[in-house]
């Protein structure tokens, strides 16, 4: 936590001393992706960490590093590489601690349908592959997002396939994102984001949980990388196990950073 805060108020100060540029390629959302693609033959490196805090009871801290390469095939198709870690602390729960290690790889595709402005809504589609040595990912996503002068808009709708390669038994995911941002200057952006999150017997047949979480994002960009953080605290549960809370499926606050480097 001491690390993302210094982090965090290490980039408002540059942020501020680079508030006359202008950027086109920013990441506005940690948790919706908007319809934009890298040009053809670019690259960037991204490294995310996913933090995720409260349980029912006891102490839990969950983190998820993420490390990504991204590549521009074309104007219209990004393809992805990435490395997962994942690392658990836990105490007076019925949830075990492990150390930060490798939990699987992932590619991702990203296809932007049209030209920004071409339609009313500007779209795009996505397909994750994850490969984690005992189970395997399937997770594709619509995406749509929207500028209208200083204010930028974004909703994501996927789902997810888990399966288990010793006895192929499913577990399946649904999710909704979307975020809302407005420049405050030409690098520097506030909004605040929207995610409901649902766990699956089999392949969608029963809801285990849902939950519900919002919570405020800010980013900044210069010609050379960009930062966002963003905050999430759950709002609302299902099955509840304290303060109309799920708190056995879903943790009480979520935090993301993600840097992302041109290269």
């Amino acid at each position: 936590m001491k690390q993302t805060l210094t982090l965090f108020a290490a980039a408002i100060q540059i942020a501020l001393l680079l508030n006359n540029m202008s950027y086109a390629d920013r990441k506005y959302f940690a948790r919706s992706y908007l319809a934009n693609t890298l040009p053809q033959r670019a690259m960037e490196l991204e490294i995310w960490n996913t933090m995720r805090i409260g349980k029912t009871e006891g102490f839990y801290y969950r983190m998820q590093p993420r490390f990504e390469l991204e590549y521009g095939a074309t104007d219209r198709l990004t393809t992805s590489i990435y490395f997962n870690f994942d690392q658990r602390i836990a105490s007076e729960n019925a949830y075990n601690s492990s150390p930060l290690e490798f939990s699987s790889s992932s590619l991702e595709l990203r296809y932007r349908l049209t030209n920004p402005g071409d339609i009313f809504v500007d779209p795009a589609l996505y397909f994750e592959f994850s490969y984690g040595g005992a189970e395997i990912e399937y997770e594709p996503k619509i995406i749509l997002s929207k500028r209208i002068g200083d204010v930028v808009t974004a909703v994501n709708i996927n789902a997810e396939i888990e399966r288990k390669i010793i006895d192929s038994e499913h577990e399946s995911k649904f999710e909704f994102t979307a975020g809302v941002a407005y420049d405050l200057s030409n690098n520097i952006a506030f909004g605040f984001e929207f995610r409901n999150h649902r766990n699956y017997e089999d392949i969608f047949k029963k809801e285990e949980n849902q939950a519900t979480f919002i919570g405020p994002t800010f980013n900044i960009q210069t010609e050379e990388l960009y930062f966002t953080i963003n905050f999430l605290k759950q709002v609302g549960g299902s099955p509840s196990t304290k303060n109309n809370l799920d708190l056995d499926g879903h943790e009480n606050f979520e935090i993301r950073t993600i840097l992302g480097i041109n290269l």
